[in-house]
C-alpha cells in the first residue's frame, strides 16, 4: 500500500507534463485545427452548409473599468458530411479557428420534412435545418428581452418563420448564438 502511494507521489507530476487535450476536425483527407484561418479551413472543407453571425454585447477592458470596448464578433461556420456522420460547427474569432462543437447526425438534401412540434429551445441551428430545413422568412433583429451572458446591453439575434401546414400552426423561432432561445406559435 505504501509503495503505491510513493509511486503516485512521484508520477502524479509527470502528468502536468503532458500534451493538453487538442482536437483536429478530418475535411476528406485534410486535418484542420485551431489555429488556421478562414482560408485553410475553406481549402480543407469547402464551403460550410450555414454560416452565422454572432455579436455579444460590448464590455469593459481588462485593467481600464470604464473603459469600453467594441461588441464581441464571431463566426460560426456549420458543416454537414451526411447522415452517417456527425454535424460540426467551426467558430472563428477575428478570422481564426478558435472553437469546435460537434453536434446531431447530419442529413441528406435541403433538411426537412419539418414537424415544427419538435422544434425546442437549446437546439442548435444545425439541427434545426436537419430536421426543418432553412426558414421561410429569417429576420435578424436586436432581442429586446436579451440580457445577454448577464449584461445589460441588447444583443442580436434571429427571428426565424417555418409556416405551418393544414395540420399545425406556424413557429416563429428566436435564435440567438446558433441556438434555439423560444419558439412561439403563430396565429
Amino acid at each position: 500500500m505504501k509503495r503505491t502511494v510513493w509511486l503516485l507521489a512521484l508520477l502524479a507530476p509527470l502528468a502536468l507534463l503532458l500534451p493538453q487535450r487538442a482536437w483536429a476536425l478530418r475535411c476528406g483527407t485534410q486535418i484542420v485545427k485551431q489555429g488556421e484561418t478562414t482560408a485553410q479551413v475553406r481549402d480543407a472543407c469547402g464551403e460550410p452548409f450555414y454560416v452565422g453571425h454572432y455579436v455579444g454585447p460590448p464590455g469593459v477592458a481588462v485593467g481600464t473599468p470604464d473603459e469600453p470596448v467594441a461588441a464581441v464578433t464571431t463566426e460560426a461556420w456549420y458543416y454537414n458530411f451526411g447522415p452517417q456522420r456527425l454535424m460540426v460547427r467551426l467558430e472563428f474569432s477575428g478570422g481564426v479557428l478558435a472553437r469546435e462543437e460537434t453536434l446531431g447526425y447530419g442529413f441528406t438534401g435541403r433538411g426537412g420534412p419539418c414537424d415544427t412540434n419538435i422544434i425546442t429551445v437549446g437546439m442548435s441551428v444545425a439541427d434545426l435545418i436537419a430536421r426543418c430545413g432553412f426558414p421561410a422568412t429569417l429576420g435578424r433583429n436586436p432581442l429586446a428581452t436579451a440580457a445577454y451572458l448577464g449584461a445589460k446591453a441588447p444583443a442580436w439575434g434571429e427571428s426565424w418563420i417555418y409556416s405551418g401546414d393544414g395540420s399545425q400552426a406556424a413557429r416563429e423561432v428566436w435564435l440567438q448564438d446558433g441556438r434555439v432561445t423560444d419558439v412561439r406559435i403563430m396565429r
